[in-house]
């Protein structure tokens, strides 16, 4: 059976998948989103918990996602929650470092200049050095759901209606055409989805170097 004809006797199949794919990685990109800058933030300005924070999430990102899903799924059942939260595991590394080094690297001058006109601390990390350093954090969680794309597959191991599942099957009835069926949308998906947030990233970067000109 050719890919055509597969997709074309599949398609309802295969949208309900594509579909769970994208709620798989939304899900996962939004909590990563939320822990990551919080743990990125508090590592930049608590430097013990730097080391144990990047060290941590360093360690995760190399787990085998086969282990992880399965493991997780021992606790949570079968299905998207032990993957969403796998993923969420993954991605935090890319968010937590750039949060780190973007927050970090803002200028002490800029700084200075906040001090002087009263800020808080945390009026600061609020009102100058998120807002500096969002376009490196927006590279993180770019870095981060590209790969989350590509990963969110093998949580059809553990039972997530993804676009796993005609890999999965493809390798079962050795069917080029069911491999290719779930290869192909999720690298596209993956391709699309840096395209849009380089775009974003680029855009922010722009026009924050045409706010500091001005």
């Amino acid at each position: 059976m050719d890919l055509i004809h597969y997709v074309q006797q599949n398609w309802a199949v295969l949208e309900a998948q594509l579909v769970d794919q994208l709620v798989i990685v939304a899900v996962s990109m939004l909590a990563a989103g939320v822990i990551g800058v919080s743990l990125g933030v508090a590592a930049a300005r608590y430097g013990r918990l730097r080391g144990v924070v990047l060290g941590v999430a360093a360690v995760a990102i190399t787990l085998p996602s086969f282990a992880l899903f399965t493991s997780l799924a021992y606790y949570f059942g079968i299905g998207d929650l032990p993957v969403e939260i796998g993923l969420t595991v993954y991605a935090l590394l890319p968010i937590v470092r750039n949060t780190v080094v973007g927050v970090q690297g803002v200028d002490p001058s800029v700084l200075d200049a906040a001090v002087g006109m009263g800020m808080s601390a945390t009026q600061r990390l609020r009102q100058v050095q998120l807002p500096l350093a969002l376009p490196l954090i927006l590279a993180g969680f770019r870095q981060a759901t590209v790969m989350v794309v590509a990963i969110a597959t093998v949580g059809a191991t553990v039972g997530a209606n993804d676009l796993g599942q005609p890999i999965l099957a493809g390798i079962r009835d050795a069917s080029t055409a069911e491999v290719l069926a779930g290869v192909i949308p999720a690298a596209a998906l993956a391709l699309l989805v840096d395209r849009v947030l380089g775009l974003a990233q680029n855009t922010l970067s722009r026009g924050m170097r045409a706010g500091a000109a001005a």
